[in-house]
């Protein structure tokens, strides 16, 4: 019989949200850089530049390697739930692979914490006795949690 896939999905960016703050802060520096307000920074001209651009334009480049950062993050996840075991795929390069069949789960649980339920977003948690799977950081997580739900009932009434 051959598998069908009931969801694919990756995790929503606030898995990478440290990376977005970082970049935000590293936006403000650089443009705190680029005027210098307080004359922190010497007036040096370098190569016919003020000092100020120079180092304005290296926090705003360390601004964009870390929204880039944050994207090939969360872009290297991805969590497929087809009708006999869910997968979860990580990594670009070096890819790891970790697939749990429905007939060896035994719970699924749903976790939230308050910012996750104002964001509406969260964590599916799988536990077979043994190993556990954590679909980490989902947006629409309670249609994920209910699909699993189903097709586990499924398998539990064979």
């Amino acid at each position: 019989m051959a598998e069908t896939t009931l969801l694919s999905l990756r995790p929503t960016r606030l898995i990478a949200l440290k990376y977005y703050v970082a970049a935000v802060f590293l936006w403000i520096l650089s443009a705190l850089a680029f005027l210098d307000p307080t004359s922190f920074i010497p007036d040096w001209w370098i190569l016919g530049l003020r000092l100020q651009s120079y180092a304005g334009g290296l926090l705003g480049f360390l601004g964009i390697l870390a929204v880039l950062t944050a994207e090939l993050r969360r872009l290297s996840i991805r969590y497929v739930v087809t009708d006999s075991r869910i997968i979860r795929k990580d990594g670009i390069i070096r890819r790891k692979t970790n697939e749990m069949p429905f007939t060896k789960i035994e719970r699924v649980e749903l976790d939230q914490s308050l910012l996750q339920r104002i964001f509406k977003y969260g964590d599916v948690v799988m536990d077979t006795g043994e190993d556990s799977m954590v679909l980490a950081s989902l947006g629409h997580v309670n249609l994920v949690k209910d699909e699993v739900s189903k097709v586990l009932a499924t398998y539990s009434r064979r």
